[in-house]
């Protein structure tokens, strides 16, 4: 027998009621358990289609990120570029004043060169008349460093054909020959050179007080002799003069100190003639 205990007391059954009970029981377990089966099917769909919203929901603000994201780097590079298109503009209004300015610059200066063109076409002819000049000068004046001053002259007129020099170094260096020239009318000097004496080559002192008197005395001042430029030739000196221009000379070079030396000096009257 078997005995089931309800809330309100204990009720027996006997085995035929028991078995109805049993069918009844396994035919109502069976309908619970198919309708609870046939229910999981809807809560595992919906579980489902959760878990999907889910998934499709986080993918979607995985993109509006992404999409945010790109957004505001494309509003950063928005920005920058339309600084530097301000920049631009602004270098370009600049860049075309500075165009302007030099395209003034450039007017001014075409306008300098062809004003210097004109004054070159007249400076080159100016400037081969002063070495013409200078030369005739050196000619005509006494003949004291011949070899290096007429030397100076050669260069001049080789450096008047050089492309390399410009003209206005070519007139300083004209110019500079002038100085030089110039200048050897301030001071004495002695300086040792050959002579021709009676056909025959003697090696003597050249004494020069600037231009106002020229002489020269042998090594063994035997000899001695002064330039009268009047008659371009040498004139001997007596005896008289030995010892002043021996003094002349030492004082040139330096192996005394100044003292007052009587010179012969050439006057306008006929040649031959001297103090």
């Amino acid at each position: 027998m078997w005995f089931v205990r309800p809330f309100s007391g204990i009720i027996m059954f006997n085995l035929k009621k028991q078995s109805r009970f049993m069918v009844a029981l396994i035919a109502t377990t069976s309908i619970f358990l198919v309708g609870t089966a046939n229910a999981a099917d809807p809560l595992e769909e919906s579980i489902k289609i959760e878990k999907n919203i889910t998934r499709a929901a986080a993918s979607t603000q995985k993109s509006v990120d992404k999409l945010a994201d790109t957004t505001r780097d494309m509003a950063a590079d928005y920005k920058l570029t339309m600084q530097r298109v301000d920049n631009l503009r602004s270098y370009n209004k600049q860049y075309e004043e500075l165009i302007k300015s030099q395209e003034k610059e450039m007017a001014s200066i075409q306008h300098q060169m062809s004003v210097i063109d004109d004054t070159e076409r007249g400076v080159v002819p100016l400037m081969n008349d002063m070495i013409d000049t200078l030369e005739q000068f050196i000619e005509l004046d006494v003949p004291f460093l011949l070899k290096e001053r007429r030397g100076r002259i050669a260069r001049l007129r080789k450096n008047m054909l050089r492309a390399d020099l410009s003209n206005s170094e070519k007139y300083r260096q004209i110019l500079e020959a002038y100085q030089i020239e110039n200048q050897y009318g301030d001071y004495a000097e002695a300086y040792d050179g050959d002579i021709s004496s009676g056909g025959t080559d003697i090696t003597v002192t050249y004494y020069r007080f600037g231009r106002v008197a020229y002489v020269y005395q042998s090594l063994d001042e035997k000899t001695a002799a002064y330039w009268d430029n009047d008659t371009r030739s040498w004139k001997p000196l007596d005896d008289s003069y030995r010892i002043p221009v021996r003094n002349g000379i030492k004082i040139a070079k330096r192996l005394t100190n100044p003292d007052l030396v009587i010179l012969p000096v050439p006057t306008a009257k006929p040649a031959g003639s001297a103090q």
